[in-house]
């Protein structure tokens, strides 16, 4: 039983570090992102707030919360950009 119990440990710990340097992203509603292990903010205006590889665009958007892992923006969302892909 000890080395199903390592086996599945492993499995854990290699999945955990899949998603520490990964950016999650969620979505509230029109109104509020949440961002998760962002990288660094490029730029901060009222109608766009862009990262290392996210964009948000919309009006009256700000930083509502922020720290080194995570970051809350909200106002009214109308497009969020991943590099190259568009989710309106």
């Amino acid at each position: 039983m000890k080395k199903m119990t390592n086996i599945f440990s492993k499995i854990k710990n290699v999945n955990d570090q899949l998603f520490l340097n990964s950016e999650k992203i969620t979505i509230v509603d029109q109104n509020k992102v949440l961002i998760q292990n962002y990288n660094e903010i490029k730029e901060i205006q009222d109608e766009i707030i862009q990262l290392s590889k996210i964009t948000i665009r919309g009006s009256k958007l700000k930083i509502n919360s922020i720290s080194k892992y995570f970051i809350e923006i909200s106002g009214i969302i109308q497009k969020v950009e991943l590099g190259e892909i568009n989710y309106d």
